[in-house]
């Protein structure tokens, strides 16, 4: 037991006082017309992205990206209650959030430390209706994607490919300029 307790308190204090977990949760935020039905296809494609690399039988989480267990919030809360696919307990706080769409998330319960990313546009070289992501989405879900479920594909990728180098969301300032450089398009 004493030694346990000394293997916290050195985790601990080679943190600087921090925990390191690794998983994170994601607020994927839409408001608008038909956002809950849109919401549902941009989780598809998130979880589609979130399984490919790292996923594995028997996970507690929502998928994994850049090796990392990821939970998906829906935003704002309670829109997503019934969205299929989704077996996580994200946290009631999420660590970074995604908007899709153009409205800003004034009125959901965020810490106003939590980074707040616009989505990113979608390659415009690549045509995605015509990708092997197409093909991937079809075999799972038995239907061709939407523009959203790509977007959702997208994004996780996006983060994927930010939080990979750094094993997670930190830290913030290389995380940030990761995300933002592939605002642009990304190729998948």
């Amino acid at each position: 037991m004493i030694r346990r307790a000394l293997i916290i308190t050195a985790l601990w204090a080679g943190t600087g006082g921090a925990v390191l977990a690794h998983e994170f949760t994601v607020g994927l935020y839409l408001e608008g017309p038909g956002s809950k039905a849109r919401l549902a296809e941009i989780v598809a494609g998130f979880l589609l992205a979130a399984d490919e690399r790292d996923g594995h039988a028997g996970e507690t989480s929502d998928g994994h990206l850049g090796g990392v267990d990821v939970q998906i919030l829906p935003l704002p809360r309670g829109v997503g209650e019934d969205i299929a696919g989704l077996y996580g307990n994200p946290a009631q706080s999420p660590d970074v959030v995604i908007r899709f769409g153009s409205t800003r998330p004034s009125d959901i319960d965020i810490p106003p430390t939590t980074p707040v990313f616009e989505a990113g546009t979608l390659d415009p070289g690549q045509d995605w209706q015509q990708s092997d992501f197409a093909a991937r989405y079809a075999a799972t879900y038995g239907t061709s994607p939407t523009r959203d479920a790509a977007q959702g594909y997208n994004e996780a990728r996006r983060l994927d490919m930010a939080i990979r180098p750094l094993d997670g969301l930190t830290p913030g300032p290389a995380f940030e300029a990761a995300i933002l450089a592939t605002a642009g398009g990304l190729e998948w």
